[in-house]
């Protein structure tokens, strides 16, 4: 197992984990488990050890190689961009531009805070338009001249929308859903 940067500092400074304790006003509970790596320090509690330990807080942060791919993006490529995918699948067919990504995003919320925000960002704009489509279509029934270009100009949009934010969920910028009432409420 690699020692943490934290334990690294502090031994070549040839403190303990008590006297680094006592220097910095941080508990010995707390430097051990960062040192595990059970807990994600705060910025200000990583400055004030550093600030012990006469180094500077980022050498203490865990800061990816500029070649390397990160752990987190490499774990959510494949992922994120599919909520995006199956909206646009499911368009094909109705409501399963709804049922698929739903299903995703129930199996895979837990897992990681970009899949639970962007899978309800998906839904929120797939229902809303969803239920703007279905008036459309009975307008096109009774009122072809006016609820057929509408029916269109909802299905166009939700695809282009839907194309522009996979495309972005695969460059990783933040996706925008516009026009989406928030059925799914964002945290």
């Amino acid at each position: 197992m690699l020692t943490s940067k934290l334990a690294t500092y502090r031994r070549k400074k040839g403190l303990t984990q008590e006297q680094l304790s006592e220097l910095s006003g941080v508990t010995t509970r707390t430097i051990q488990r960062i040192e595990k790596g059970a807990v994600v320090p705060h910025m200000h509690t990583l400055k004030i050890l550093a600030n012990c330990l006469d180094i500077e807080a980022k050498l203490l942060m865990d800061v990816p190689e500029s070649n390397a791919v990160p752990k987190e993006t490499t774990k959510q490529l494949p992922i994120v961009p599919l909520f995006h995918l199956l909206a646009l699948l499911g368009l094909g067919f109705p409501i399963l531009n709804i049922i698929l990504p739903f299903i995703l995003w129930i199996l895979k919320k837990d897992e990681n805070i970009d899949f639970d925000k962007q899978g309800k960002q998906v839904l929120n704009f797939h229902i809303t338009f969803t239920i703007l489509f279905f008036p459309s279509i009975v307008l096109m029934v009774y009122f072809f001249p006016v609820g057929f270009p509408l029916t269109l100009l909802i299905y166009a949009f939700m695809v282009i929308v839907t194309l522009v934010n996979l495309f972005r969920s695969i460059n990783q910028p933040e996706v925008k859903y516009p026009f989406s009432y928030p059925f799914l409420k964002m945290q």
